[in-house]
Order: C-alpha cells, then structure tokens, then sequence
C-alpha cells in the first residue's frame, strides 16, 4: 500500500507540474502570435535556469540523504536554505547587469523580468516539499503542485473574463500561481522541520561547494536543451525562435514520466550503494522498461506528428514535421540517458556528470555558431542532437563501470510490442486525434502486457 501511494502521488505531481510547465507553454501558443510565443520562451527559459541557479543541485543532494541521521538531515536542509538565500543576494546584481546588455527588445525584457522574478519563490517551494521525499512523503508535494495548477487555473479564467489575455498577462499569472506554491510550502516545512541551527556564513559557503557538482550538472544539463535557443534568437528572429521552442517543448512533454522515475529511484538506489548486486537488479528492470517505453512514444509521435503539432499548437508550426528524425533521436537519446543518469547520481558520482555535461555543452555551442547561420532551425536540432550522443557515451561509459544495467536485456518482448505498435500504425491507423487516442489506449495495454510477463521481476523494481 505504501509503494502504491507513493507512484500515486508521483503520478498526481506529474500531471500537475505537465500543465505547469509544459501545456501553459501550449496554452498560450495558441493564444499570442508565433514572435511573442518566441519572447514569451525566451523568458520562461531564462525563468528555467533561474530556479536551477537557486536549487543549485540542493533538491537533488537532499534526496541522498536518505540514510542519514533525522538531526543531521534537518541541519543539513536549513544549510542548504541558508545557501538558497545567499544565490538569490547574488542574483540581484545579475538581473542589474542584464538590464544594460539585454540584446532582446522590450516586451521580452518584461516577460524576463517577471518570469525571473517568479522564479524565486517557486524555487524555494520547490525546495521545501521536496524535502519530504526523504522520508517517502511525496503527497506533499502533490498537494504543492494542485494548489499552484488551480490557482493558475483561477487567474486565466479571470484574464478570460475580463479579456485580458496578453502575452504579459499570462506571465503575471505564473507569478501569482508560483507566490501561492511557495507560501504553502514554507507553511508545510517549518511545521514538520523546525529550525535546527541558526545562520552560519561559513556553514552556508560549506554547504554550495558541497552541492556545486550537483547544480554544475543541473544548470548545464538544462543549458544543453536551452543553448540553441539563446543562440538562435540572437541570430534569427523571434518567429524563429517561437518554432524551435514548439519543437523543443515537444521533447520536454515527452520525457515527463522521467520526473517520476528520476525522484522514485534515486532515493531507492543511493540505499544500495553498499549493496551492488541489488542495485543491478533494479536497474536492469528499470531499463527494460524505459526502453520499451522510449519505443512506443518514439513510434507515436512519428505518425501522429501532425495531429499532435495542430493540437498542441497550430498550422503555423508544421514546419516543425522537416525536423522530425532529429526531434525523436533526440528524445530517444534522452530515455537512454535516464539510468545512467540515475547510476551516477545515486553512487556519488556527480562530478563526473557535470563533465560529461560541460563537454556536451561545448560541442553545442560550437555546432550551433556553425550550424545556425547555414542551416537556422535545422541546425539548432542537429547540434542539440550530437551534443546529446556526446552526453550519452559519456554516460555509459563511466555509469557501467560503477553498476552494469543493459545485461539480460528482454529484447524479444520489446522488440514485439514495439512492431505490434509500429504495424498497426502502417495497416489500420491514419494521423488523426481518434486514432492517436487510440494508439495510447494500445500502448498502455502493451505495457501492461509486458509487466504481466516481467511480474516476478516488477516486484523487484519497485
């Protein structure tokens, strides 16, 4: 029962952080013109790496302290508030040397401002409830994320209302919906974890380096999906840079279920990092299921591109089917890169993440600057795609040093749905909205499937 209300409550966040983040992005696609769609990612890119600045990596230490004493983790997570306080001083003097060199126009800038400025208090909710996930307590963050969705909900319907719907309005609307997120969550948290230490300059300084390998991972990781836009938006336009984002938020929505398994397993697998053979198993499980997974949502987005293209956004952004290969290799590498991920993080190895990172990030740059100017938005995928590959060899080859996670992989069942998929695609459907509901409806059964044949081994995933 308790593994049952934990994925329940992981699922609940889930659904809620994908209109947060994700169908808001949608939403409002739909409302403004592709330039501002353009400004208004612009800005809520830049609001992105605000909250992974101010998180720097603290959200993710916290959950490997799991096996750690009740008093020292709560020390441990006042530090790291401490510190949170001390990035956003630093960030102050940022956002003034922004305002002289700003290359944007002045609406972006607005939408800068603003998103930036929500970011802090959504940062800081973030990091209160996320505290909880060390103890197995994920409902509070569920209740978290409902009261920021039906308070952004009550705020675009009064926008509605009253005919208020500009791209401005919408960002005003994420920052009262993220003010309330953040006022329940220093509710919750200073109820259950009463202040353990005071403030301490030197504790707060201990506890950054400390983290820095985890948020050089972070910041950078974000920065490999975000970089060709900052790029492409200072040598294209902003309708340019509207199209590449539509692509780009496509993978985001794509890759949800890896918020779920990423803060489920980490926990779990940081408790066995003294025990290998256990870990090995579940890892194994895990990346089964992640590739069948991959395969399917691979296969669904390729035939049901241009459905999925007008309903998330509009005809304006089928342009978007001539880059299609890429955005799915780019996916595809993505899943791949989830249990590495998870083997790295969980065994204490984060430096060698944000290696691995910094030198995917080098390869985008560079590709980008060359790529961009002959190519434009062709160009921001292909760099996006070799900076990817870049990341995973990396990846693999240092994660399967620490826990092998590819033996005894159930090729024959994958490989089966995935044709049962990939056939029913090419004989019986056509892209259209009937049948893509009913290729999910397909999908989910096929996991199901595949979890009835895997049932000794599922008890181990979980």
């Amino acid at each position: 029962m308790k593994i049952e209300k934990k994925y329940l409550n992981l699922t609940s966040s889930l659904i809620f952080k994908v209109f947060l983040n994700i169908f808001i992005v949608f939403y409002i696609a739909k409302k403004v013109s592709v330039s501002e769609f353009g400004s208004f990612t612009i800005a809520f890119i830049f609001s992105a790496i605000t909250i992974l600045f101010l998180d720097y990596g603290f959200n993710l230490r916290s959950l490997i302290l799991s096996g750690s004493k009740e008093g020292n983790i709560a020390a441990e997570l006042w530090s790291m508030l401490y510190s949170k306080v001390l990035l956003v001083l630093l960030l102050l003097p940022m956002g003034m040397l922004f305002y002289f060199i700003s290359p944007y126009d002045a609406l972006t800038d607005e939408l800068i401002y603003v998103l930036v400025i929500s970011a802090i208090p959504n940062s800081f909710g973030n990091y209160f409830l996320n505290a909880f996930k060390i103890n197995n307590n994920y409902a509070l963050e569920a209740r978290g994320y409902a009261i920021q969705f039906f308070t952004l909900i009550i705020v675009l319907i009064a926008f509605e209302y009253s005919m208020e719907t500009t791209v401005f309005h919408y960002a005003i609307g994420l920052l009262i919906a993220r003010v309330c997120y953040f006022l329940y969550g220093i509710g919750v948290f200073t109820k259950m974890f009463p202040r353990a230490i005071g403030w301490n300059f030197n504790r707060s300084i201990s506890s950054v380096r400390t983290a820095t390998s985890f948020a050089v991972h972070m910041i950078l990781s974000a920065l490999i999906i975000h970089i060709d836009t900052f790029i492409l938006s200072v040598l294209s336009d902003l309708e340019q840079v509207g199209i590449y984002q539509a692509g780009m938020r496509i993978v985001m929505a794509s890759m949800l279920i890896a918020v779920i398994i990423s803060d489920a397993f980490i926990p779990e697998i940081s408790k066995l990092i003294n025990q290998k053979g256990e870990a090995h198993k579940r890892l194994i499980k895990l990346f089964n299921f992640i590739s069948l997974f991959a395969l399917l949502t691979v296969i669904t987005l390729y035939f049901y591109k241009t459905t999925l293209i007008t309903l998330l956004f509009s005809e304006e952004y089928l342009v978007l089917e001539n880059s299609i290969f890429i955005i799915l290799a780019i996916i595809a590498l993505r899943y791949f890169g989830i249990v590495p991920g998870i083997i790295l993080t969980s065994f204490g190895q984060q430096r060698i993440r944000a290696i691995a990172v910094v030198a995917s990030i080098l390869v985008s740059i560079i590709l980008n600057l060359i790529l961009i100017p002959r190519y434009g938005i062709i160009g921001a995928f292909t760099a996006s795609l070799f900076a990817h590959i870049i990341l995973n060899l990396l990846y693999l080859v240092f994660s399967s040093r620490t826990v092998s996670f590819y033996s005894k992989f159930s090729y024959k069942l994958i490989i089966g749905a995935s044709t049962i998929c990939f056939l029913a695609q090419i004989f019986f459907f056509k892209d259209s909205l009937v049948y893509l509901i009913a290729t999910i409806f397909m999908n989910t059964l096929l996991i199901g499937f595949f979890f009835l044949n895997q049932k000794s081994k599922f008890k181990i995933l979980l």
